[in-house]
């Protein structure tokens, strides 16, 4: 019996507050195929939606005075993809402080079993030059594949969150035209290279990438005709924030400065292809006055001197210590904590692993209100909580795509959102996920559910099962109960536990973290 049927329009909002069973079958103007099929599957998803908001509502928060784990759950949580029994034990066994470590040296964790895994995917090693004869649509699945293998399957979780979220903030969307070609490049020697590194360091990098160069269109910008595309948005939306002090003539400033830095054409017959380039006879020459500060460096010198002033800047501190607080901590973190972190980036020179300790300050953390799954920290999480293989993710990007976050599609400069408000409307591609994954609907994924089972055949030790591994052991006691109560009578049928793990993947409370 299949539990969710795939929708038409998988992207549509709901429209409403509350789940009702008459838009579980269909009803309530979501698809006249409905979603559900069997009236224990529909009983058993709608009790667990009973009331709730369009997203889900927010698990419970659990003191730590009555679970001494609920914390480090919490930790587990924020700086991976996804709580799994693996991360738990290693969790448990380091400490909170110790597992944070752990997960923040991160090129001392040996991944290269995993790492080995991603050989096939041959164009992540390669040079611009070596791309140019490549297939877009290949390099382009190959990188999305590998970082989605890499975000379910890696050690180094707190990497890939970092990995994702710099993604988002220095975005480049991979089908603009060369940036296929190029952000291959990017994603390996700019953003993984620097993820956990120092901010001056990662500002610097995306400001000699080809394919960042390429998305705001610099590599056009001459002395005659500066192009403000990539001097706007380096102030806006990579330093100082959109609030952050500057005015329209430091954009022609910092357009001026930055004329001349591009990137060799994409030529099979230049070896040197797609690298950086700076040609002094485009450069605005003489002295440029930005935020104050003149510049008379001369020629690549005076796009330096910039991304000094701006890496330095105190409004540049806050404005990434505001962003990184709310990918960790949540969208309303008190004044006082981004104050901190933004101290901890002036004092260290921007250093990412130090206000990421400020930031998940165990005090910080407890306070901390429950986070939105993103779709694909959803679907990610889903599937390192199950014993999963992927060999193939074309169809996992399509299903992406339908749920609005398919890795390096967003086409604006800004990056896919990362505020609640934004996600509330898809619903729909949460609910098919879980079930066709579970129905091995999805080719290219396989959950081993005999080995997820253990060996249990009794209702009541599979719930606790599927508890441990997607809710750390925290799922509430209703929805633990009716996952128990809908795979009876014991023994239960390998189906419907199958079935079971997709309403959990579906439930209000795995939409959190």
């Amino acid at each position: 019996m299949s539990l969710l049927e795939p929708m038409e329009d998988s992207t549509r909002t709901l429209g409403t507050n509350s789940i009702t069973p008459e838009m579980a079958t269909g009803g309530g103007g979501v698809s006249r195929r409905g979603i559900l099929r069997g009236l224990k599957s529909i009983s058993a998803l709608t009790a667990m939606w009973a009331g709730a908001s369009t997203m889900g509502d927010p698990p419970r928060e659990v003191s730590a005075d009555v679970d001494p784990n609920a914390l480090l759950n919490k930790l587990i949580r924020r700086i991976t993809l996804g709580i799994n029994p693996a991360e738990t034990a290693r969790a448990a066994a380091l400490g909170y402080e110790g597992y944070l470590e752990y997960q923040l040296n991160a090129d001392a964790i040996d991944d290269s079993v995993h790492e080995a895994t991603l050989s096939g995917l041959t164009t992540l090693t390669m040079t611009p030059l070596q791309l140019i004869a490549i297939a877009d649509s290949q390099i382009s699945n190959e990188l999305t594949d590998a970082t989605i293998r890499r975000s379910v399957f890696s050690q180094r979780q707190l990497l890939q969150r970092m990995v994702e979220f710099w993604t988002d903030h220095f975005n480049i969307e991979i089908n603009k035209n060369p940036c296929t070609k190029l952000k291959t490049v990017d994603d390996r020697a700019v953003i993984r290279t620097h993820a956990l590194g120092t901010f001056p360091a990662l500002l610097d990098a995306s400001a000699h990438s080809p394919a960042m160069l390429a998305y705001l269109d610099n590599q056009l910008s001459t002395a005659a005709a500066p192009n403000e595309n990539y001097a706007r948005e380096i102030m806006e939306l990579h330093t100082l924030g959109v609030d952050g002090g500057y005015t329209q003539q430091d954009v022609i400033e910092v357009a001026k400065c930055f004329s001349g830095w591009g990137f060799n054409p994409l030529r099979n017959t230049l070896p040197n292809a797609g690298e950086f380039l700076f040609t002094a006879s485009r450069h605005t020459s003489g002295p440029k006055t930005v935020l104050g500060h003149v510049i008379t460096a001369g020629g690549i010198n005076d796009g330096l001197a910039v991304l000094d002033i701006l890496a330095h800047h105190p409004n540049t501190a806050r404005f990434i210590a505001k962003k990184m607080c709310n990918w960790f901590l949540g969208e309303s973190t008190r004044t006082s904590i981004i104050d901190s972190v933004a101290a901890t980036y002036t004092s260290t020179n921007g250093d990412i692993k130090a206000m990421i300790r400020t930031i998940l300050k165990p005090e910080h953390l407890f306070d901390a209100a429950p986070r939105y799954k993103r779709p694909y920290h959803h679907f990610v999480s889903a599937l390192r909580a199950l014993p999963t293989t992927i060999t193939s993710t074309s169809t996992m990007r399509t299903l992406l795509g339908a749920a609005g976050q398919r890795p390096f599609f967003w086409a604006t400069p800004d990056g896919y959102p990362d505020n609640i408000d934004y996600w509330v409307g898809y619903i729909i591609p949460r609910w098919n996920f879980g079930a066709s994954l579970m129905n091995n609907n999805i080719s290219g994924l396989a959950v081993n559910s005999t080995e997820f089972a253990g060996g249990d055949t009794q209702a009541d030790a599979l719930a606790d099962r599927i508890n441990n591994a997607l809710f750390g052991g925290e799922m509430s006691t209703l929805d633990r109960n009716r996952i128990r109560d809908y795979m009876l009578p014991n023994p239960v049928s390998n189906q419907r536990l199958r079935e079971a793990i997709g309403l959990a993947i579906a439930s209000p409370g795995f939409q959190w973290y």
